[in-house]
C-alpha cells in the first residue's frame, strides 16, 4: 500500500475543549468506567454520533476501539500529542497512531470484502464525503483529499459501545443490552462538557437516537445549544445530507 504523506500534527492541551476532555477522562477514570470516547479533533465544530463500532476483527478492536480510552489518558499523562507519519508498525505505542487524527494511511475509497486497496470503511468513505461536501461549500477552491482526513474537521463518536457488524437479526435481551448501553452512555455524556461544547451535532445513528429527537430536555443537556440533525446510520449515503442538512448547516451554522 502507498503510504500517504501527512504533516505532524500538534495539539495545545490549553484550550477550553482540550480542558473538558481531560475532565472527562479524570472524573470517568475515578468512578471506574472507562468507554469509548471518540477520535478526532476536540477543538472542531462538528460532532458525528454513529450507532456503534462495526469491525468484526478482534485484534482491531482492541487496537483501536477498546483501547481508546487509555489512548487519550496516555496522551494526557505523557504520550504527548503528536504522532509520526510514513512509519510502521501502525499503532499508538510507537508514535504512529493517535485518536487525534487516526487512520490517516487510508485512502479515500471504499475497501471492499477480500480487497486490498488501501481504502476504508463505507462508514467512514461517507463520512469523508458528509465533511467534503460541507467544506466544498464553505470554502473557496477547495480539493478533495486524496486521503482520509475528515478527522481534522469534526468529533467522531459512538452511541453503543458494543461492537457490532449490523443491529440486524439481534434477540429480545441483545436488543435491551443495546438499550441499556446507550443509556449509561447519556448518563455520563450529560455530566460533562466535552460533548455540549461543539456548534453542530449530527446524529448518524438512525433510530438509536429516537429519545434524543423525542426529548428537547436530554437533547439540550447532552449537546447544549447545538444545531442537532438527524441521518440514517453512514454505511450508506442518505439524501437528506444533501436535500436538507449540508445546506442548513452552511446556511446557519458556518
Amino acid at each position: 500500500m502507498t503510504q500517504i504523506p501527512v504533516p505532524t500534527a500538534k495539539y495545545s492541551i490549553m484550550s477550553n475543549s482540550m480542558d473538558n476532555l481531560k475532565k472527562l477522562i479524570d472524573d470517568l477514570d475515578k468512578i471506574g468506567i472507562r468507554p469509548f470516547i471518540g477520535y478526532g479533533n476536540p477543538d472542531a465544530h462538528i460532532l458525528i454520533i454513529g450507532k456503534e463500532c462495526a469491525d468484526e476483527d478482534k485484534e482491531r478492536q482492541e487496537k483501536f476501539y477498546t483501547y481508546n480510552f487509555e489512548q487519550w489518558a496516555e496522551s494526557f499523562n505523557g504520550h504527548g500529542f503528536s504522532y509520526r507519519s510514513g512509519e510502521e508498525p501502525y499503532d499508538f505505542e510507537h508514535g504512529n497512531f493517535h485518536p487525534i487524527y487516526p487512520f490517516f494511511v487510508q485512502c479515500n475509497k471504499i475497501c471492499r470484502t477480500g480487497m486490498n486497496n488501501g481504502g476504508t470503511s463505507a462508514t467512514y468513505y461517507y463520512y469523508q464525503r458528509l465533511i467534503d461536501k460541507i467544506r466544498s461549500r464553505a470554502l473557496v477552491n477547495y480539493t478533495k483529499s486524496r486521503c482520509i482526513d475528515f478527522f481534522k474537521d469534526c468529533f467522531i463518536t459512538e452511541l453503543n459501545d458494543i461492537c457490532r457488524k449490523n443491529d440486524t437479526g439481534l434477540s429480545k435481551t441483545e436488543h435491551l443490552e443495546t438499550k441499556e448501553h446507550i443509556q449509561l452512555r447519556f448518563d455520563w455524556m450529560r455530566k460533562t462538557n466535552f460533548f455540549n461544547q461543539f456548534k453542530i451535532v449530527i446524529l448518524a445513528c438512525g433510530p438509536y437516537a429516537k429519545a434524543i429527537q423525542d426529548d428537547a430536555i436530554l437533547r439540550k443537556d447532552l449537546f447544549g445549544n447545538a444545531s442537532v440533525y438527524y441521518c440514517s446510520q453512514l454505511s450508506r449515503w442518505d439524501k437528506k445530507l444533501d436535500e436538507d442538512i449540508i445546506p442548513e448547516i452552511i446556511k446557519n451554522d458556518l
